[in-house]
């Protein structure tokens, strides 16, 4: 996390990042479609489409 802080961009998630950011991150990268396919006590897991 340290070394993202230090470079441009903006973008540091964490590993806890939580469903807002990454949904960011994810449509600034230029994804239209997002959205949370599973879940269980330890993950979470997304699907991004263009």
């Amino acid at each position: 996390m340290p070394s993202a802080l230090a470079q441009d961009g903006g973008y540091s998630l964490g590993a806890q990042a939580g469903e807002e950011p990454v949904r960011r991150l994810v449509t600034d990268a230029g994804f239209r479609h997002f959205r949370r396919v599973a879940e269980t006590p330890f993950n979470i897991v997304y699907e991004a489409k263009p």
